[in-house]
């Protein structure tokens, strides 16, 4: 039987893998022009945050249900932090398309923050 993190585990796996297809199969056509080298690890970054910040909260919530709203606090966060940093390291040293970068972390963002609320709903229905 897969436990509760396994499945978190498997599903974020999953996603990332279809976010990556989608986006290449949109920088290899529509965004051709768009495209950037950084973007991979735009990906890799934002998954694994998310599910650093996804395990911190589940393990949390596990030894203490009212503990949820400061773990899920705290993991937003220490994610938003760990954005900023990126975003300021990068737009410091890289040679990066402005533009681009940011949109692209925007929508990455906002993709993976609706995945991370669902799960965590799902989650908190079965606590």
């Amino acid at each position: 039987m897969v436990t509760p993190t396994g499945k978190f585990l498997l599903k974020i796996s999953a996603f990332t893998l279809i976010v990556i297809a989608v986006s290449v199969a949109l920088f290899a056509t529509i965004l051709k022009a768009y495209y950037f080298k950084s973007f991979i690890i735009q990906v890799i970054l934002i998954a694994a945050v998310t599910t650093i910040g996804h395990l911190l909260v589940a393990k949390a919530v596990k030894k203490n249900i009212r503990k949820f709203a400061t773990a899920y606090m705290a993991s937003v966060t220490l994610k938003l932090v760990v954005y900023l940093i990126y975003l300021l390291v990068s737009l410091l040293i890289g040679h990066i398309q402005l533009l681009q970068f940011v949109l692209t972390f925007l929508v990455l963002y906002l993709v993976y923050s609706i995945f991370e609320v669902v799960e965590v709903l799902r989650f908190m229905k079965k606590q």
